[in-house]
């Protein structure tokens, strides 16, 4: 048995198509519609990997929210420190 698990079903799906009739390079157009649509395997992990990117872009969401609010609050606190040595109550 092949080693390529691929190039053993292309193999057999052209001596298929060659004894009804089809010529070898029907084995060509059967790699090019497997590489439009991807195989099971690579659609899989696409989606696969679209999930986390997906799953990043929320945690990246997610933790700017946190040093956005840490920021505010110490620019606030900050501020009203600040406004507190301006009005002489320091």
């Amino acid at each position: 048995m092949s080693a390529d698990p691929l190039a053993e079903a292309l193999r057999r799906w052209g001596a298929a198509r060659r004894r009804r009739g089809g010529v070898a390079r029907d084995a060509q157009t059967l790699a090019e519609r497997l590489d439009e649509r991807g195989c099971a395997y690579g659609r899989v992990v696409g989606a696969r990997l679209d999930d986390l990117a997906h799953a990043h872009d929320r945690l990246e969401s997610k933790l700017n929210a946190i040093l956005l609010a840490v920021a505010a609050t110490f620019i606030s606190t900050l501020v009203g420190m600040l406004v507190q040595a301006l009005r002489g109550g320091g």
